[in-house]
């Protein structure tokens, strides 16, 4: 593969990494604002009806309480998107901290043997299927951009089937 095309598999490697993460986090960063604007907004309107007199509107409390609730549930899902990156972030600075290693040593810098050791690690160390996926796509020749784009493609219409909690 040469010296050369092993840096640039490794830079493809680690942008579509940053770059699926950026993607990922935008939606659910937004979701996760919403939500706590309406879990606030929910919290006044209880405070509200914990005020009325005679007595307070005991179904509405109850109903707030179970929206409020759900709304929590979703947050704690949301927030998957946060170990996702900080995954994927300290598995970029490992990668890129191991080929330091071989730039700077001048014996194994051509040594295609220690660029290989290198990948495997680097395709050992994943823990998501993303990575995995996106790993194989990047050493198959896909460009990073069209690579992070079928996983996006593929996380959306995953997210429309599975809305279980997956923390890592």
């Amino acid at each position: 593969m040469g010296a050369s095309n092993n840096q640039l598999m490794l830079l493809q490697l680690a942008a579509a990494q940053l770059s699926l993460s950026l993607e990922e986090t935008e939606r659910p960063f937004n979701d996760l604002t919403k939500l706590f604007l309406e879990i606030v907004q929910h919290h006044s309107q209880i405070d509200e009806l914990l005020q009325e007199k005679p007595l307070p509107n005991i179904e509405k409390l109850h109903q707030l309480h179970k929206e409020t609730e759900s709304k929590v549930k979703s947050s704690v899902v949301d927030f998957q998107f946060y170990d996702r990156m900080t995954q994927r972030l300290q598995h970029i600075l490992s990668n890129i901290q191991q080929a330091i290693l071989v730039l700077n040593d001048s014996q194994n810098f051509q040594d295609e043997s220690q660029w290989q050791l290198l990948f495997e690690k680097i395709e050992q160390s994943y823990t998501m299927q993303e990575e995995k996926e996106l790993y194989i796509a990047i050493k198959n020749g896909h460009g990073f951009e069209a690579a992070v784009q079928q996983l996006i493609k593929k996380t959306h219409e995953k997210k429309a089937i599975e809305t279980e909690i997956e923390l890592f």
